[in-house]
């Protein structure tokens, strides 16, 4: 089956990773810290997140996270930043390639969809199994 973006935009520029080894909860509340944003500063907030200096407020998944400087409840989702920090780089790779300004880019979509969860055996022969879950994240740029 072929996958389609979840929103069609004229004059934006596509990157997508699909079947990302990230907690879903995550991805979506980083995804929707940076839907907005300019690219050079979402790259900065991403980076800041995975040094530990900022944290991503968690407006949807909050239960029983403590507040942070601010009022506001969050974490360092460190691995869905990575991942994300990723596509965002590929996302300007290709409005460059399209000869796009890079410094003129805002994110003005960002989505993260749930993927197929996958089991895995735990270790030495034990029937126990876990879940792995997966993602599916789409970012569209445009010149602002």
């Amino acid at each position: 089956m072929a996958m389609g973006y979840s929103i069609q935009l004229e004059g934006g520029v596509k990157a997508r990773g699909t079947r990302l080894n990230v907690s879903p909860k995550h991805a979506m509340e980083v995804c929707n810290a940076i839907r907005g944003m300019k690219v050079a500063r979402a790259e900065a907030f991403l980076t800041n997140v995975i040094d530990g200096k900022e944290f991503v407020e968690f407006k949807r998944f909050n239960k029983q996270i403590p507040h942070r400087t601010g009022g506001k409840p969050g974490r360092w989702p460190k691995k869905a930043s990575d991942r994300i920090l990723k596509i965002v780089k590929n996302a300007v790779n290709n409005a460059e390639q399209k000869g796009m300004d890079a410094e003129k880019l805002k994110i003005v979509h960002a989505a993260a969809h749930k993927g197929p969860v996958y089991q895995r055996r735990a270790s030495k022969g034990r029937m126990k199994t876990s879940n792995i879950e997966t993602v599916h994240v789409e970012i569209i740029v445009r010149e602002a």
